[in-house]
């Protein structure tokens, strides 16, 4: 029995769904032959992927092995390499240690430098101040030369003048020893009349002068020294009884025509005394006129008047 074949008929005036239904066979038997040929290209795919995987797994253990043997070199390298660089850093150091010492050097060199210089600018003023100085000292000595030429002439004059004159100084030498031998021999004279005239001062006869019978004190000692109008007097103020002496005493400058006036008791100008034996009194007058006369007066404790005696002043 022959096949039974499908035929189609298309009604109507479309031309393209005719076209492909009476070609359909060819059709469905291409849409085999791609489907066949893409069947085939990916199992060729698969199988060429599966042989290039075994490939890749073996190359992988290959280099695995090589990366294994490379890290354990490297480690190896790695220790001489940390030494070296150890080294390296340590000789680093160094070489900083010794560049900042070389940059202190330099700078003190420098420091050094600048001194030098300012020191050596200092010395050219110097030598430059020396210089002038020297041009003006030259001329001086030249002046100074001119002079001593005058004056050599000068001395030359009055060498003459000196001899001369040497001879009558040592006639004047020879007056002025014997002036001065006489002149000590008077001193000497004045010193012994100054002693005794101040050893043995008497009082001055005055028609009130007095010096009461029963008086317990006494003036004792008394010495009267003069120079350049200071006048100064000392005395032992002395009790003559075995009693203790109680009163004033008063010093006082006076002229000759004011010997006879009576001096009034006052406590501001006149000195207490409480004496078992005897007492020093002293007193200086300055600016005292030729011919004064000094007075004492010593009143007892009842304010009465026992002592009035009036002495030279020179």
């Amino acid at each position: 029995m022959s096949e039974m074949e499908t035929n189609f008929y298309v009604v109507g005036d479309n031309r393209g769904t005719a076209f492909f239904l009476r070609n359909i066979k060819f059709f469905i038997g291409l849409l085999l032959f791609i489907i066949s040929g893409l069947s085939i290209t990916t199992a060729y795919l698969y199988f060429t992927q599966l042989l290039d995987q075994e490939l890749l797994t073996v190359q992988f253990k290959q280099e695995k092995t090589r990366n294994e043997n490379l890290i354990t070199k490297l480690k190896q390298t790695g220790q001489q390499d940390s030494e070296w660089e150890q080294q390296v850093l340590s000789q680093f150091s160094q070489q900083k240690k010794m560049n900042e010492q070389q940059a202190s050097l330099l700078a003190r060199q420098r420091g050094e430098i600048s001194e030098l210089n300012s020191i050596l600018a200092q010395r050219e003023q110097v030598v430059h101040q020396f210089q002038l100085e020297k041009t003006s000292t030259q001329e001086q000595i030249n002046n100074l030369q001119l002079k001593v030429r005058s004056v050599l002439q000068q001395l030359l004059s009055t060498q003459a003048s000196l001899t001369e004159t040497i001879t009558e100084n040592e006639i004047i030498q020879a007056k002025v020893a014997e002036l001065e031998t006489e002149k000590n021999q008077l001193e000497k004279l004045l010193k012994k009349r100054k002693q005794t005239a101040s050893s043995s001062v008497v009082p001055l006869n005055k028609q009130k002068s007095q010096t009461l019978v029963d008086s317990a004190v006494s003036v004792e000692k008394l010495k009267i020294q003069s120079k350049d109008g200071f006048v100064i007097v000392n005395y032992y103020l002395t009790n003559n009884s075995d009693r203790l002496q109680k009163g004033r005493t008063g010093m006082y400058l006076s002229s000759r025509k004011d010997l006879e006036k009576d001096i009034p008791f006052r406590l501001d100008n006149s000195t207490p005394f409480r004496i078992k034996r005897y007492r020093v009194i002293s007193r200086k007058f300055s600016k005292v006129k030729d011919g004064s006369f000094v007075r004492i007066l010593i009143w007892n404790d009842k304010k009465e008047l026992i002592i009035d005696n009036a002495y030279p002043s020179e």
